[in-house]
């Protein structure tokens, strides 16, 4: 018997994941022209991962970009008003419409006349009104153009063309950012774990065409039982054997416990790894290993040594090559060893074989000493 530091474990079996996993889904669907990444490949955030055709795209963008030429020219052409040749046209057109004015209104004088002396029939007489009457209409008509072209614009003309110049504006930038949306590129620093995308293949919107992971640190979640909810805090250390790397133990950080158990009355509680050389791959099992106990036993024994059976718990220790059966007290038992608070005294043997065929009083022969 000697004294020993006992540590009471907890293990719970797991799985490595990636701190962080990222689907990457197109915005548009289009034809692949270009694949710039493959799995296991490292990127950057930014890095391009592929390319969709985009001919009919960048045609839109050429249209866009025309349609907005278009409609600048429309307005500034509506602030700076008409040009003079523009001008001078629409004042000669006054000038002749003035004098078709008054050709016609000479000719319905002369037709009046002729009218009241019964010269010129009824028919004839009405022409020569019909003619003043849109010779009159064509002139008032030229010294509104007259005017509209002298003055200033009007608003709601202004308040249209600058509209028509907005919406070109918008219809670019949709354009532009559309034709941008043929270009996929990484979320992320991190490592392409799947493609689902081939060169020449077809993808559609919001269908993942990569997958990528950060697995420069991965995490473990694992179910803690609710009479454990409360023995450990975010920040405590945990150690993590792999199974797949021959049970090499890594440690890891515990950086969340839910306050809430789920449908098995458990706590799902996350541990995180430090993974800079990427051994610990997602997918692989893991068992995280919980210190639930840990003190310093001033006497320590086997626990195979205690007797089963009985009510209180009792060993064989050897006097002068003698079997004397004792009660004992126990305390914290940590994995093969359990603490003695009371019955034995420090440098005691123990029996650790054998003790279930004794007898107290029994001659033994101590053929091993040690656990």
């Amino acid at each position: 018997m000697t004294s020993e530091t006992l540590t009471r474990l907890l293990q719970v079996r797991g799985q490595v994941r990636p701190v962080r996993e990222v689907n990457v889904v197109p915005k548009i669907g289009g034809v692949v022209c270009r694949l710039a990444a493959d799995v296991g490949q490292r990127v950057r955030a930014g890095d391009v991962l592929l390319e969709l055709e985009g001919d009919e795209l960048r045609a839109q963008v050429r249209q866009a970009e025309a349609a907005l030429t278009a409609a600048r020219a429309g307005l500034e052409k509506l602030l700076a008003g008409p040009r003079p040749e523009e001008l001078a046209q629409i004042e000669a057109a006054v000038n002749q419409a003035e004098t078709n004015f008054r050709k016609a209104e000479a000719n319905l004088e002369r037709m009046e006349e002729l009218h009241r002396q019964g010269i010129i029939t009824k028919d004839q007489w009405e022409g020569a009104v019909t003619a003043y009457e849109v010779a009159e209409a064509q002139l008032n008509s030229a010294k509104q153009q007259l005017a509209l072209a002298l003055g200033d614009p009007r608003q709601e003309d202004l308040a249209a063309a600058r509209a028509q110049v907005q919406q070109a504006e918008a219809n670019l930038e949709l354009a532009k950012l559309r034709l941008g949306y043929t270009v996929i590129t990484s979320p992320m620093d991190g490592v392409v774990a799947f493609r689902y995308a081939e060169n020449g293949g077809t993808v559609g919107v919001g269908t993942p065409v990569f997958t990528i992971v950060d697995i420069d640190r991965v995490i473990v979640n694992a179910q803690v039982t609710e009479s454990y909810a409360n023995r450990f805090r975010p920040g405590e250390q945990v150690d993590v054997r792999i199974d797949a790397l021959g049970g090499q133990v890594f440690p890891g950080i515990i950086t969340a416990i839910s306050p809430m158990a789920d449908q098995s009355r458990s706590f799902p509680t996350r541990i995180e790894i430090a993974n800079p050389q990427h051994l610990l791959k997602p997918g692989m099992a893991a068992e995280v290993i919980f210190v639930t106990d840990s003190r310093e036993a001033e006497m320590a024994i086997p626990a195979r040594a205690v007797l089963t059976g009985g009510d209180v718990p009792r060993v064989f220790v050897v006097e002068e090559g003698v079997a004397r059966e004792r009660e004992v007290v126990l305390g914290l038992e940590a994995g093969e060893l359990v603490e003695v608070l009371a019955g034995l005294a420090l440098g005691e043997l123990v029996v650790v074989r054998g003790q279930n065929y004794l007898e107290d009083g029994t001659v033994v022969n101590i053929t091993e000493q040690g656990w």
